[in-house]
């Protein structure tokens, strides 16, 4: 819990100088509390100024750089009597009054109508020459196609607070992980989502993401896994030695598909012996019927001759 005095103040170290901040507690406490915390913690240490409008104003506190970023919540308004003149910083939001969440603005050019719709909550204190250095820098267009993006960043070192006591620690917070409401101040911001508010951690930097999923990723392969194919080869080839023996008994014997065996010992003189006897015989029987005939010939010769 932070407790103010008389001169409660928030020195803003830039790359291009330092900005004072006198903090108006009183106009909005919960807004000024939730900015001393953020700053307390280091959440806009090495933020950017992201949209700088020269005569309008110069924006800042988005952990994305484009305006879309915030510290993973939102805060209600506390729009207040404060004139929105050149020097006074109020938080920027979409056009949803409760989507502000970290990123402020300060202006540069008087801007009364922004006054009773953005929550003010802090004017510079001889920092006129700083804004002045800011606010005219180069830009180019944004996604918006708003000239607003400066060419060069222009970085938020540290912030530090005066005249404030703590009855706490501070907590690191690492800045650009939250995800709130796109926050664009002077009136011309995007619509409010509320599902944006809530942590996304696909917003890591694509490096970390990378180096995370290479780290959870095993070295080597686990050993169940390379002994587990070769026995499932050994029993594939199994089941084909199998089919191939049923297929071998359900075949006929007179295949012809299989080769015959050669014949030999006794079962070749076997079918030789059966050879020579059916030959022998066939010509014994030739022998005689010749011998038949010849004697019938004889008969009717001499029964001519009679």
């Amino acid at each position: 819990m932070a407790k103010y005095g008389d001169n409660p103040r928030a020195v803003m170290h830039t790359s291009m100088g330092e900005l004072t901040l006198e903090l108006l507690d009183d106009k909005a406490p919960r807004t000024c509390d939730n900015f001393v915390k953020l700053a307390r913690n280091g959440f806009y240490d090495g933020l950017t100024f992201h949209r700088i409008l020269k005569d309008f104003m110069v924006q800042g506190g988005c952990p994305k750089g484009n305006g879309t970023g915030g510290p993973g919540y939102t805060i209600g308004p506390e729009f207040n009597e404060t004139p929105h003149l050149r020097g006074v910083v109020s938080m920027a939001r979409s056009n949803d009054p409760h989507s502000a969440g970290s990123q402020f603005f300060i202006v540069h050019g008087d801007a009364r109508y922004l006054d009773h719709k953005y929550s003010a909550f802090g004017r510079l204190v001889d920092s006129d020459e700083v804004l002045d250095n800011i606010a005219s820098v180069q830009v180019v267009e944004n996604r918006f196609r708003e000239a607003s993006s400066p060419s060069t960043p222009v970085y938020i070192n540290r912030i530090e607070l005066l005249d404030i006591e703590f009855d706490d620690e501070p907590q690191a917070t690492e800045s650009g992980r939250g995800e709130g409401d796109g926050e664009r101040g002077g009136g011309k911001g995007r619509k409010s989502n509320k599902k944006r508010s809530r942590r996304d951690e696909s917003d890591e930097p694509a490096e970390q993401a990378e180096q995370a999923a290479q780290a959870d990723e095993p070295e080597d392969e686990p050993e169940a896994e390379v002994e587990e194919k070769p026995a499932r080869r050994k029993k594939a080839s199994t089941r084909t030695d199998r089919n191939d023996a049923k297929s071998a008994e359900s075949k006929p014997k007179g295949d012809k598909t299989r080769p015959a065996k050669a014949k030999t010992g006794a079962t070749a003189k076997k079918a030789t012996g059966s050879k020579a006897s059916s030959k022998a015989s066939t010509k014994k029987a030739d022998t005689k019927t010749g011998g038949a005939k010849k004697k019938r010939t004889t008969r009717r010769t001499k029964k001519d001759e009679d």
